[in-house]
């Protein structure tokens, strides 16, 4: 029945699905966290944030850019020496703001 999309054990996919549905992941904790903070606007602006992202990568997952990725070792390495320099920027940051931060309450002790 839905072999040609790859399922072969419709029950196992089935519970897979429910499983993956209700679990919380990262992007419903950012919609929460902004929704407390920023109240209903902010969650509707950060739930239309991630709508649109997931869209994008839906939209690449269509146009075949992983097999492109996959084809094209210059390419690959490009993108994952920048998700590496983007990550090394973002721990940076944490790093430099949690240092401040106990500056800070060193000052006004």
């Amino acid at each position: 029945m839905f072999a040609e999309y790859g399922v072969l054990n419709y029950w196992t996919y089935l519970v897979g699905a429910i499983f993956i549905v209700l679990v919380p992941g990262p992007n419903t904790l950012f919609v929460l966290k902004n929704s407390v903070s920023s109240g209903m606007k902010g969650g509707y602006l950060a739930a239309c944030g991630v709508f649109i992202g997931d869209a994008v990568l839906m939209f690449l997952a269509w146009a075949g850019v992983a097999t492109l990725i996959k084809t094209t070792p210059i390419l690959f390495n490009i993108i994952r020496y920048l998700g590496a320099f983007y990550l090394l920027y973002l721990g940076s940051k944490i790093l430099y703001a949690t240092l401040k931060g106990k500056n800070n309450e060193a000052q006004i002790r």
